[in-house]
């Protein structure tokens, strides 16, 4: 997952994402992560590189980068 300094550095990951075709949702941070907004955007780890190069292309800055293994019920 990725952390994001502010809403707005989130907001335009995932603008970026989505007109990009990249993988993932936004999701608000869970405990486990210190982050400066409530914000994250939740991929699988193997896309952190293709992930990291599209935001960095479009200037959005990143506070941090996470693994965790989150349940999720159906």
């Amino acid at each position: 997952m990725v952390t994001f300094p502010t809403a707005t550095a989130a907001m335009s990951c995932e603008e970026c994402c989505l007109r990009r075709g990249l993988p993932g949702r936004m999701i608000p941070v869970p405990g486990e992560v210190a982050a400066g907004c409530g914000l994250a955007w939740k991929a699988a780890p193997e896309a952190q590189d293709e992930l990291a190069a599209a935001l960095a292309a479009d200037g959005v800055p990143v506070e941090g980068w996470a693994v965790v293994e989150l349940l999720e019920f159906r």
